[in-house]
């Protein structure tokens, strides 16, 4: 018997194997960070496959905050940062803070305060004289905010400034009453307290928006692999929308909850890449409470943040999703 058809063959598919590896190995190297709960169309683009078919190799990280992300690409340390609009108003305060959001990817209304009802609350009028932890500058501090204002209670608060898991933690120790927290440290907290816990929430509140911003260098350098990266986004809203079912599950595992725990708070979301006047609006409202409200601001003149914003990239590829005016 001839062999040799056989080890032609052979090195055929090492061949294939070698060349297909390198194909979707290759492509414009780029940095990604942010939170698991606001980055779920990132998420999916990634498990799906859709930034490496859009030529890009993305090394994502999961950043607790969007506020510690926000600091990551200000550093450089990641090309493309998934921040909220409260990241943005904070940050235009500080000079020389150059950074553009190319698009929005969703909205999010699953901050709640958590209480622990062996601390005498019951309901959210049982806050007044109470702390409560936020994290500072980020959605859950201004969800407090509001939620307590009103009510009447933003003046019979305090605040203290703990991180999302800092607060989960002292909140199932009961070294704190309260605290404001997001998905899903709220979900473990509710969880594990079980009855001894309540929440307080009001998607009328605060709508927060999940937020994918830039260097305005890099976006100068970089126009092709922001246009890449933006198509792969798209290509995970519509995965999300088409297959919903599969894509809670996929995310469910990223945010290491249970299915039907994400399937039910899912009202609580809404997966759109975008550019719409709503969010810039909430961010200048928020330049203005944090001028009014927070310590060492009261002195500082309220950012324009119309640069904020570079639609460019998004009205390239996609115009009926820039909806600016």
């Amino acid at each position: 018997m001839n062999s040799r058809p056989y080890y032609f063959v052979l090195l055929l598919a090492v061949f294939i194997v070698f060349f297909y590896q390198n194909v979707v190995t290759a492509g414009d190297q780029v940095k990604l960070g942010g939170p698991k709960n606001i980055s779920m169309a990132a998420i999916v683009a990634e498990k799906e496959g859709y930034f490496r078919s859009e030529g890009l190799n993305v090394e994502s990280s999961n950043i607790q905050t969007g506020k510690v992300a926000m600091d990551a690409l200000l550093s450089g340390n990641i090309d493309f940062a998934i921040i909220v609009d409260t990241n943005i108003a904070f940050v235009k305060f500080q000079p020389g803070s150059d950074i553009e959001i190319i698009c929005s990817i969703g909205t999010k209304f699953d901050d709640g305060i958590v209480a622990r009802k062996d601390k005498g609350i019951q309901s959210i009028k049982d806050l007044k004289g109470k702390t409560v932890a936020v994290t500072t500058g980020t959605t859950n501090h201004i969800f407090a905010y509001r939620l307590l204002a009103q009510n009447g209670l933003e003046k019979d608060v305090k605040f203290m400034n703990l991180t999302p898991p800092a607060i989960q933690a002292s909140l199932l120790t009961g070294d704190i009453a309260a605290g404001s927290i997001w998905e899903p440290f709220r979900y473990n907290v509710m969880k594990q307290l079980n009855s001894n816990a309540v929440e307080f929430v009001d998607p009328n509140a605060y709508k927060a928006y999940a937020i994918v911003a830039v260097r305005k260098k890099y976006a100068e350098e970089h126009g092709q692999e922001i246009v890449k990266f933006l198509n792969a986004l798209i290509r995970g809203e519509e995965f999300i929308r088409k297959h919903r079912d599969e894509a809670i599950g996929i995310l469910a595992h990223e945010m290491d909850m249970d299915k039907n725990v994400l399937k039910a708070i899912w009202k609580e979301y809404d997966v759109s890449v975008m550019l719409e006047p709503g969010m810039l609006q909430t961010i200048k409202s928020e330049g203005k409470w944090i001028k009014e409200t927070q310590r060492g601001f009261d002195d500082r003149p309220v950012p324009s943040y119309d640069d904020v914003v570079n639609p460019a990239f998004l009205k390239k590829i996609a115009p009926q999703r820039v909806i600016l005016k």
